[in-house]
């Protein structure tokens, strides 16, 4: 009976030092919200299989006042490429494509490099960023505004604006079409210099355009469209039912309005290259997802083989590729950054939004931020950012030393 009234205290004091934490970083992450630029954000702090911490502060909507919640949904900026690379292993383990496929196999158009037509560019090259394809000032093209008599130029700072007017006026295309003007000979923006001076494979250089293209290659070898593809292997099997690619995949009153640094909203836009940065969801449901992956990771059964998921999430380069430059603590995987500390994820920035999300593959312990504002250049913006990522931080380590007590 003694033994039994210990365990019971003790998980009692477990239960009372977790609720205590979570208020503290409540008090915490609220202080930072008031003294801060953000609009709104969201975080969320979990293991694989429980729910740590989520809450959302401030504003989804200013002018309302509609709070930011965990169900707030937003767009995830690249942190969606993320999704690019399950749909690529699930291809791969399909037989519907191999790692080092020439493009050329699949398309129906060729692309090659014109300093280097000799040297075919892989799937692995555009999952790695060494395919050579860069983005140059034609990828500001594929934003483009749902409704632009929405975007009233009086609203914005010179700042904003010069940023801001690039996407008005720029037309829709298919992303077969977008693609095509940018990468083939007779494309209306190519240039040589839509490609490095590197031949494919030898050299990291960060690519959307690229990573679209793979996300168009993946639809080519299976033979559905991206958007149903990622819909049916990852969105329903992990139940994202508030995600999606596009504004009529959830209610239209759980949307962010997205706002400049300064507090002016930013009309809704669009990606033609919609698989590099164009995914919308919610904290609630890209923590499922993140879950999700980390169970098969770790051996659970989930969307991919845990084969499949490992291979995914290992460095990928070697010194020469990254160039040597700088330190070497970060890698990259199929689309997933990959830290030598154990960290794995991926960060997302657009025009009115920031995202962030990552694991560590040590501890097990993963993290999500969410917040509807732009990050741009303001130091005061930056800061607020880091002070919550780093309250995360602490929240989890303090979570790791009440769980050590188990």
């Amino acid at each position: 009976m003694k033994t039994l009234q210990v365990l019971l205290f003790c998980c009692i004091s477990l239960y009372v030092n977790a609720q205590l934490k979570q208020e503290q970083l409540d008090q915490k992450l609220g202080d930072i919200y008031k003294s801060s630029k953000i609009s709104g954000f969201g975080v969320s702090v979990f293991t694989p299989n429980q729910i740590l911490y989520q809450n959302g502060f401030g504003y989804a909507d200013k002018e309302t006042q509609k709070p930011y919640t965990i169900n707030t949904v937003q767009n995830i900026g690249s942190v969606s490429k993320t999704f690019i690379g399950v749909a690529f292993m699930k291809a791969i383990e399909e037989g519907k494509l191999s790692i080092d496929t020439p493009i050329n196999d699949v398309l129906p158009f060729r692309i090659n490099h014109p300093r280097h037509p000799e040297t075919p560019i892989t799937v692995k090259h555009l999952a790695t960023h060494t395919s050579s394809i860069l983005d140059t000032d034609a990828y500001e093209k594929s934003y483009v505004l749902e409704n632009e008599a929405e975007f009233d130029e009086n609203t914005y700072t010179k700042s904003e604006l010069k940023d801001l007017s690039l996407i008005k006026g720029n037309n829709k295309y298919s992303l077969e079409a977008f693609l095509k003007n940018h990468l083939t000979p007779k494309g209306e923006w190519f240039r040589k210099n839509n490609f490095s001076k590197h031949q494919p494979g030898d050299r990291y250089e960060y690519s959307n355009i690229g990573s679209a293209l793979l996300a168009y290659i993946i639809e080519i070898a299976t033979g559905t469209s991206f958007t149903e593809y990622t819909q049916q292997i990852i969105l329903d099997p992990l139940g994202m039912s508030n995600s999606g690619w596009s504004y009529a995949a959830s209610n239209p009153e759980n949307y962010a309005s997205i706002y400049t640094e300064n507090g002016n909203k930013i009309p809704k836009y669009d990606l033609i290259t919609y698989p590099d940065g164009g995914l919308r969801s919610s904290i609630k449901d890209l923590s499922a997802y993140l879950q999700g992956l980390m169970k098969g990771y770790y051996g659970e059964d989930s969307v991919l083989k845990t084969e499949s998921f490992q291979q995914m999430m290992s460095a990928k380069l070697d010194k020469d590729q990254l160039n040597n430059k700088g330190n070497q603590k970060n890698n990259y995987g199929f689309f997933w950054e990959v830290g030598t500390s154990g960290k794995i994820g991926h960060n997302g920035s657009d025009p009115g939004i920031l995202t962030l999300m990552y694991f560590n593959k040590n501890d097990q312990i993963g993290a999500i931020f969410f917040m509807n504002t732009g990050i741009d250049q303001d130091k005061d913006v930056i800061s607020s950012v880091q002070k919550i990522w780093n309250s995360l931080k602490e929240f989890k380590n303090d979570y790791k030393e009440i769980s050590s007590l188990d």
